[in-house]
């Protein structure tokens, strides 16, 4: 019996993954998720959190052998039951670093690892001050607690800090919570990485290595795609061993990471590590295409086949083919009017398949967030350059206004 505690976004096809190994699960929601738990069609048996002592009396009826986080959204409540039941799952007492991204900073430098300096600020004044202490620009300022790239702004200036500053501290973040305290962060320069993981006993399995191309539009970083590297260079191994390290210092022991870092001239920078599977989208296919396995299938497998997954550490990393996964967006706010450019995206070389493309009247607005809210496409095959090549050719016709046609926002 296994616990996958709110699972929404890419957290329905862990569900799925477990569903396809006929898995005896319960799928655990908090009250606030409760539109996700009724549409939930696929977990045998669905359960509402309303107080960790209900739960775990309800739990301890169950005898589960893992509590999983299944999303962003409970990647707290899974490590706590998980704590109060005695079962396996990350250490403890780094729970909040690995939700906190000023304490997740600490706990790198608590562990001798480099880190980007990191100030926690909750009024104005505390942000002229933590400018004056970094001494340098750009920097990023950016909610101490959220997601998907919200309320991130670069920032070359303290007039421009403070601006997005104001427009940052004591709104309501893409989690649901209040941004309190707001990061100030010197700005990392070089390419970002995804690196994918999953973990069993407190050893790591590099699963995925992407590159990132992040376009800086309106004083945000913007992701356009994501490129896997099926052979890492030397500078990008070294990146991977960073990140497990990383990993360790964050207590991360079981399960699925999700880890963003940047490969600066000094070396790798850990951006955020996220204690669960990638998002937002996990349509397993082109995956599976060009790995031979998704991040949500070897979290399953680990769960369910610990002896499978274990010999997976005797193997080198390395895939067949590459896999490119395109953020889509329009070129402005809009009424998706219709998607022209999808007849010329299915045409291209290395084409495999959309995922969650916007409905003709739908309205596109989130054009700066990497939630996958304006579509996301994917394309695998063995040639990087032909892959390249069809993300160029995309990329023009998003940024010429070719892709999807928009009317006036209503």
């Amino acid at each position: 019996m296994l616990v996958l505690v709110n699972p929404v976004s890419t957290g329905t096809r862990l569900t799925e993954a477990f569903r396809e190994e006929g898995a005896d699960f319960v799928s655990l929601y908090e009250p606030h998720l409760a539109a996700a738990r009724d549409a939930d069609t696929t977990s045998p048996r669905t359960m509402t959190h309303h107080s960790t002592e209900t739960t775990l009396a309800a739990l301890r009826e169950l005898k589960p052998t893992a509590v999983i986080a299944a999303s962003e959204y409970g990647v707290l409540l899974a490590d706590a039951l998980a704590h109060e039941l005695g079962l396996d799952h990350h250490a403890p007492e780094q729970a909040a670093a690995r939700r906190d991204k000023q304490l997740m900073v600490q706990a790198l430098e608590g562990a001798a690892l480099p880190a980007a300096r990191t100030r926690s600020v909750a009024t104005e004044r505390e942000l002229r001050q933590a400018l004056s202490e970094l001494h340098v620009y750009p920097v990023m300022v950016k909610p101490r607690d959220s997601a998907g790239s919200d309320g991130c702004t670069i920032c070359h200036t303290p007039e421009e800090a403070v601006e997005a500053y104001r427009a940052t501290a004591h709104r309501t973040n893409l989690m649901g919570g209040t941004n309190e305290q707001v990061l100030v962060q010197e700005f990392l320069t070089g390419t970002q990485y995804i690196v994918n993981t999953v973990s069993m006993a407190g050893r790591h399995l590099l699963t995925e290595v992407y590159a990132e191309r992040i376009d800086h539009t309106e004083g945000a970083p913007v992701l356009r795609h994501i490129v896997s590297r099926p052979v890492l260079t030397p500078a990008e191994a070294e990146m991977a061993d960073y990140v497990f390290r990383c990993l360790d210092a964050l207590g991360i022991r079981e399960g699925a990471a999700h880890t963003e870092v940047m490969l600066t001239a000094g070396g790798p920078r850990l951006v955020e590590v996220n204690s669960r599977i990638m998002g937002p989208s996990l349509a397993p296919d082109p995956y599976h295409a060009a790995f031979g396995y998704s991040h949500q299938h070897l979290v399953a497998e680990r769960f369910l086949r610990p002896d499978d997954f274990a010999r997976r550490f005797d193997a080198p990393y390395g895939a067949a083919r590459a896999v490119a996964k395109i953020f889509l967006r329009p070129d402005r706010p809009g009424v998706l009017l219709s998607a022209d450019g999808v007849r010329t995206l299915r045409r291209l070389p290395g084409f495999h398949s959309v995922d969650r493309l916007p409905a003709v009247g739908e309205p596109l607005k989130d054009r700066h967030l990497t939630t996958g809210a304006c579509g996301i496409a994917f394309l695998v095959h063995e040639d990087e350059e032909l892959l390249r090549n069809s993300l160029d050719v995309v990329h023009d016709m998003e940024d010429a206004g070719l892709f999807y046609r928009l009317g006036p926002e209503e």
